[in-house]
Formats: structure tokens, sequence, C-alpha cells
């Protein structure tokens, strides 16, 4: 065991050990794995030492390898033998589901719950570099932190913008992300090629810094002063590893050269690092826009990797048809499928044809092909989806652009994470289909009481609903003691009994007027302004539905088959949207991004072509174009989600009958819309 110059034993060094092989079969039952979920098979033991090892390592994880279960499974077996009371365990995510998936798994055990609180960390990266760095500094320096979210802030910014410089935003190609900044002087290098000394220039970044001072911040703009914290208190590192000795990361893929070289700054670089582990799949990484750019500072993964190339997902067959479809060259054993819930075979993979005429015939042929394929139980218990590369429409060119070629009726606002909706009636549209993912309700809840805060906030009283507390507890403490607190507890119960699918009838009279009852509490009873009534509205989205209905609930992007008595629903949404989840079948559709995705990636669908790599005319070996490996990993991740059918949908036209009988022979079957 090493010293460090005091003569103390170094953390990290006392956390050898910590997890025994006794303690790999316990983590295995209380996750419902039984006694040899970690155990050796046919002489593959990764799944084994990746459990035991607490050095620094990154795991390339395979689509459906179990790596949050090992990542639990690992949690609560060093919380069953953490033996520090001020030093903690961090645990970085990058959504709140994912968070919240790891909370709600290691609340089975009483060790598992003692991390959910002090003085360990569960949450994500942008959570994280919040609590510890940015709004400690901020407040320190005067700077109040009243809200954090980048649509609406940006919309405040814009509004605040008198009408003359809206046009020259407009000649130049700048939208409301001119109207952030990346530089604690409120600069930032996103604003084309705007110089810095033109009056525009400088009117921009005082939109910025003035809402800044008063408390209005975008998401990333709070990494500017967590990174300035850096840079004036370096022993802020020092304090926060002796604070969190053990690292873990989940989704390391998706790390962004933001946020990797932040968290390697506090964690990793230089003397004393903290043990360091993250799990992810390089051949997964999509980033949520184009221009966002993946890790260069600490790279994920790098030296020592540990592979865990065993899918529980789906079976051999279907890991055979996709595994050429990642980039990096990747041994893909298919063990599965594992579900007890769907007892059915894997079924064929298969492709759905259609032209512009039978577009919207596609998912009713996918619906009944599903219906043909499960049974009634089956189909009440699976997960079914059709997803998009692109789900948002713009142009109504290149058909299929995106998914609103298949559902005219479908909603891209509700999919976007970092989306703020523009009313509270959306909020609640879009924390439905968290919990119809998830089956929990915190979603809706959390949702309501944020769309509360950011109601009360439009009003000019602002309530910080940051912190470690979720939104509905920060709530309940502020509104205690007062008649609204009741209002609001019924509004709750209001939100979850219909699980958030209402009408503009059942809005009108049961929501609304508790909801305008806890904001007038929450604002010290000021009437309610313009922009505030425009929140408490339904949606015009909403007005009425596919099938003639005039007072549908709102669109939540569910398309069911048959329609009169349906039989199966089919959720609806983005690739990105579906990271991470495991569908009973999946369907992938044809979208447009300067070419039509798959029908570019025909030669890896037939076999000709694999991997991200090519051999030149000289005979060297180098990598696909930018946009190739885009679809490419874009694609993987849509193509691994199902655990007993993969359809895709493509146009039929793209293929030749040569091409169609290839595919037959693979195996695949063909239907025609």
């Amino acid at each position: 065991m090493s010293l460090n110059p005091g003569g103390e034993a170094r953390m990290t060094d006392l956390l050898i050990d910590l997890i025994q092989e006794s303690d790999a079969a316990w983590a295995s039952q209380l996750l419902g794995l039984g006694l040899n979920g970690f155990a050796p098979v046919d002489g593959d033991d990764s799944r084994l030492r990746a459990m035991l090892n607490l050095d620094s390592a990154d795991y390339e994880a395979c689509p459906g390898s179990g790596k949050t279960t090992l990542l639990v499974a690992k949690l609560a077996a060093l919380a069953m033998r953490w033996p520090y009371h001020q030093r903690g365990i961090c645990v970085l995510s990058h959504t709140n589901a994912a968070r919240s998936e790891i909370e709600n798994r290691l609340s089975g055990s009483a060790a598992g719950i003692d991390l959910l609180r002090y003085p360990h960390f569960i949450g994500t990266i942008h959570s994280f570099v919040n609590e510890y760095l940015a709004i400690p500094w901020l407040r320190s320096k005067g700077n109040p932190v009243r809200l954090i979210d980048t649509q609406f802030v940006l919309r405040k910014r814009m509004a605040s913008l008198e009408r003359k410089w809206k046009y020259p935003l407009e000649q130049r190609h700048l939208n409301e992300y001119a109207l952030t900044y990346d530089k604690p002087d409120y600069t930032g290098d996103n604003k084309g090629n705007l110089r810095r000394d033109t009056p525009l220039y400088q009117r921009l970044v005082e939109a910025a810094k003035k809402s800044s001072e008063q408390g209005y911040f975008c998401f990333n703009e709070m990494f500017v002063w967590a990174n300035e914290l850096l840079d004036a208190r370096a022993e802020t590192t020092r304090d926060l590893r002796a604070r969190f000795p053990i690292l873990f990361i989940d989704e390391a893929q998706d790390n962004s050269e933001e946020q990797s070289s932040l968290v390697h700054r506090i964690f990793r670089a230089g003397d004393e690092p903290s043990r360091c582990q993250r799990f992810g799949d390089s051949n997964q990484a999509i980033f949520s826009h184009a221009s966002q750019e993946g890790a260069k500072t600490d790279a994920f993964p790098s030296e020592p990797i540990h592979n865990l190339p065993r899918s529980y997902r789906f079976s051999q067959g279907l890991a055979d048809e996709v595994k050429g479809f990642g980039v990096t060259p990747q041994d893909l054993i298919g063990a599965g499928p594992t579900s007890s819930l769907i007892r059915a075979a894997p079924k064929a993979p298969t492709l759905f044809l259609f032209d512009d005429r039978s577009v919207q015939e596609v998912l009713p042929r996918y619906g009944e092909h599903l219906v043909l394929s499960f049974n009634e139980q089956e189909l009440a218990n699976g997960t079914y989806t059709a997803i998009a590369g692109v789900h948002e429409m713009g142009e109504d060119d290149h058909i299929p652009r995106a998914m609103g070629h298949y559902a005219p009726s479908y909603d891209a606002t509700s999919l976007r994470k970092d989306s703020s909706p523009r009313s509270l009636a959306q909020c609640l549209a879009k924390a439905r289909l968290e919990t119809e993912k998830n089956q929990n309700t915190y979603a809706i809840v959390n949702s309501l009481a944020t769309a509360i805060f950011t109601l009360s906030d439009i009003l000019g009283i602002a309530h910080s609903s940051l912190g470690r507390r979720s939104p509905h507890r920060r709530l309940v403490e502020i509104l205690s003691g007062s008649p609204a607190l009741e209002q609001y507890l019924a509004l709750i119960n209001q939100a979850i009994s219909v699980k958030g699918n209402f009408n503009e009838d059942y809005w009108n009279a049961e929501m609304l007027p508790l909801i305008r009852s806890v904001v007038s509490e929450l604002s010290g009873h000021i009437a309610l302004t313009g922009d505030a009534e425009a929140f408490l509205e339904w949606p015009q989205i909403a007005a009425a539905d596919d099938d003639g209905n005039q007072n549908p609930p709102l669109k939540v992007n569910v398309f069911s088959h048959p329609l009169d008595e349906p039989k199966v629903h089919i959720r609806l949404g983005s690739i990105h949207s579906v990271k991470g989840e495991t569908h009973t079948a999946t369907l992938v559709l044809e979208s447009y991004f300067h070419r039509h995705h798959l029908s570019e990636l025909k030669p890896w669908l037939l076999g000709s072509r694999s991997g991200g790599s090519i051999t030149n005319r000289k005979g060297n070996v180098v990598m696909e174009g930018k946009r190739t490996i885009g679809r490419l990993k874009l694609h993987y991740v849509g193509m691994t989600r199902p655990s007993h059918l993969l359809c895709i949908a493509m146009r039929r036209d793209h293929f030749d009958n040569e091409e169609l009988r290839t595919l037959e022979a693979r195996g695949w079957r063909i239907i025609n819309c």
C-alpha cells in the first residue's frame, strides 16, 4: 500500500478487494438473476472479472450486455462494505431516466438505499457540475441562480432584443443559440463570422450577460462557471477527489468534449486521480445534434479496455445481421432473448417496401405483422416501437424525410430531451412518454412541479427548484402550511389517475382550476399575464385527431392497430429517444438527411460491407466519411433494440430484384406495402 507525503494511505488504495466473489452471487440474486448471473458462460468470465475489478478501466459493452445491471450490482456490493462516512461513490449518467433506473434498482436493498444519500452522489453530469461547482461559485460571487433551462432562457433572451436586431440575425442565418456563451466574459464562438467589435455582437453579449446576472442560464453555460472555479481555486479538484475516491460513468461513449474535458480535469488529470470506471459502447456514440463533438480529451474507450461481447437481448441470428453495422468490429455473441414475459421464439427480420403513395401504409402493415407474429398476452406484455433517424419534418420533400411522412399527427416536440414545451399540457404529455417507458409516475409528478415553477417564473416570481431534492419535494416544501398544498396534492392525484392522458375538456374542468390556485399562492396572488395564460392554454396541435374526434387526448405519439379495436400499441419516436431500451419488436424507418439513410447503408444490409473502414486503391485501410460513420452508429443503435423481431422500412425503388433475392437468402422476409 503506497503512502502520500503525509504518511497516510492513499484513498484509492483502500478500495482494493472491497468486492468479494461471494458478493457477486449475492448481488446477482438481489437483481433477480439467480445465483449465477455473473458466473462464467462457455469459458467467458468477462462479467465476473468486471464485477470484481475496482481498478480504473473502460468497459466496452455490446448492446444488451447488461452493463447497467453490472453497474448496479457493483454499487450494491460496494455499498454493503463501504467503510467511510464522509467519502462517497460518485455515479454520473447522461439522462435523468438513466439516473432514475439506477436509483430504482438500488432501492431493493438496505445497502443500496444508503447510496442514494450523503456522502454519495448519483446523477447526471450536468447536475453534478451544477451542485458541486457552478452554482456554489456563482452564488459566492453574489450572482443568483434562479433557472437553468436552455429553451426557456433563450426565448427570454430573444424576447429582450429590440426588433431592429432580429432582422440582422436572420440575414446572417443566426438563431437563438447566438445568445449563448462559452467564456466567462459572455462571448462565444457561436456567432458565425460576426466580428466582436460590431454593435450586433455586443448586443448579443449584453443580452446574455444581463440574463445571467439575473440568474437565468442555459445548461451548457454552467460548464463555463465550473471551469472558472477550477481556474481560481485549484484545491477544488483535490477536495472532490478526497470526497469521491471512486467514479463510475454510464454511457461514457456519449460524453461530449465539453463534458469529458471537465470530468477529466476534476477526477483524473495530474496526481492522485480518483479510480474511474467507464461503461459504454463506442459503436453507439450518437449525439443530440450534428455539430456536437465527441470527446477528444480522455476519449472512450482508453486503455485498459475490457470487452463485454455477450448480449442477453437477442439471438445469434439477429447478432449476425446487425454486427456489421458496428463501426468498430466487435464479437457479438447473441445469448438471448431472456425475457420471461415473451415466450415466442425470435422471428425472421422483415423488410417493408413502399413508395410515395403507400408510405402511410407502413405502420398499419407493421401492426398487422405484429398481430400475426405474437399472441394476445405477448402483445399486451411486450414493447413495440417504430423509430426514425430523423423525426422532425422540416421540408415536405424527399419522401420519406422523417417520421411525419409515416404518421402525419406525430409530434416531434414532445421527444426532445432538452426542449422546454410551450404549454403546461405539453409538459405533461411529454412526461407521459417517460411514464409509459419506465412504468413509473415520477416523470409526471416532477414535470408538473417543474412546469408550475416555470409558470411562476413567467410571472416574475422566481422560486429556485435547483438542488438535490426533486422539483415536487421542493414545491411541497414551499407550499407547506398553506391551503394551496392540499390543492397541489389533489392536482398530482388528478394527473396520476389518468396517467397524463387527458383531453381538453378534462384539462379545463379538472386541472386548470387547481393549477391556478397553486400558482396564485406561489406567485403572491399576482394576476396572470398574457404569457402565463398562453402557457396554460390547451395546445392547438391537439385540436383534432386523424379519426375526426373533436376532443381527443393530447398526442403522445402512439400508433394503435387496428384502429377500431386495438390489439397492439406501437410507440413512435426517434432513434435517439430509445437509446438503452429493449423492445420486443422494433421497426427502423427510412429517413432523410442529405440522402436517405438506409439506402446509403444498403451494402451493409446486403452483407457486402462491414464496419467503418475501407481499403482504398493504394491498399491502405481508411475510415469511411464522417457522414457514413454517423449513419452507421445511428442505425446500429436502432437495429440492436429488439429482442425478438427486427423490421426495417425502405423505398421499393431503392432495390433491384437481385438485391431482394440476396436479402431473402440471408433470411429476411419481405412485405410489400
